[in-house]
Parts: C-alpha cells; sequence; structure tokens
C-alpha cells in the first residue's frame, strides 16, 4: 500500500511576477485547458493525497476500487521551445511506454489526465501528442479527455 501526496505552497511573491511577465498567468486566474479561451493557468495552494494498494493483495477487487494502474512511465520533456512550449514527441513516447509497460493499445484507454497547460500554445501541442500516441479510437470505448486543475 502506499499513500500518494502533493502539496504546493507559495511563499515568494516573486514566481508570480516572473510567471506573470511570461505571460504563462492567466489575468483572471482561470485556467481553460483546451479551450479557445485559454489564456494562461491559475496559481493556488493546496494538497492532494491517494491512496494506492495492490489488486490483489490488499482486499481490492472490481466493486471497490475507483480505478486501477495498468502501466506507467517517466520521462524527461526534452529539447522544446521554451519553458511554455511542451515537446510533443517526448509525450508521444511517453505514452506508448505506458502503453506497453500495462500491455495496452490506445483504444483501451478510456480515461486520460493530462497536464492541460492552459495555454494557445501548450494545449494543442498536447492534444496532438496524445492524438499520435493513442491513435484512432474506433468504436471500443469513448475517452475522457481531462486536467484537474481546470476545476480548482
Amino acid at each position: 500500500m502506499a499513500l500518494c501526496c502533493g502539496v504546493n505552497a507559495m511563499f515568494d511573491g516573486n514566481v508570480f511576477l516572473v510567471l506573470s511577465n511570461a505571460g504563462m498567468l492567466s489575468p483572471d486566474g482561470r485556467c481553460k485547458t483546451f479551450d479557445a479561451s485559454a489564456n494562461g493557468y491559475g496559481r493556488g495552494e493546496g494538497c492532494g493525497a491517494l491512496v494506492v494498494r495492490g489488486w490483489k493483495s490488499g482486499g481490492v477487487d472490481e466493486g471497490t476500487a475507483m480505478g486501477r494502474v495498468r502501466g506507467y512511465a517517466v520521462n524527461q520533456d526534452g529539447r522544446s521551445n521554451g519553458l511554455t512550449a511542451p515537446n510533443g514527441p517526448s509525450q508521444v513516447r511517453l505514452i506508448r511506454d505506458a502503453l506497453s509497460m500495462g500491455a495496452l493499445e490506445g483504444a483501451d484507454v478510456t480515461m486520460l489526465e493530462a497536464h492541460g497547460t492552459g495555454t494557445s500554445l501548450g494545449d494543442p501541442i498536447e492534444v496532438q501528442a496524445l492524438s499520435e500516441a493513442i491513435g484512432s479510437r474506433g468504436t471500443r470505448n469513448g475517452l475522457v479527455l481531462s486536467s484537474a486543475k481546470t476545476n480548482f
């Protein structure tokens, strides 16, 4: 069993100035990922936690599980056109590695939690990479594409 947690606490106002001057922060403070009106993201403090248990060992079964991790991957963005421009090919490799580890095909994916930059530059790059890595959806499954930070 593992407790996976993350915390974001902001102690230095200079970070806001740097990000704002770079055009990364939304003037209205709202992240509008995958939206035509995307104009940056809103920063905030918070924390989240997730309990992860083994599929068989922790008494977890399909009736009580809220999700199942079948594969994962880690990489580094590599070269890009800057901090605000994701590296599409690097994202494609990451997704394909995770699918391979889980013995999955793109059509098996039903939900994808994306980074979602909330910018008119980064979001299309990410969606194109997701499309390339997952491929044609066919009729087997629908796909929910989400970015949780748009809901906070």
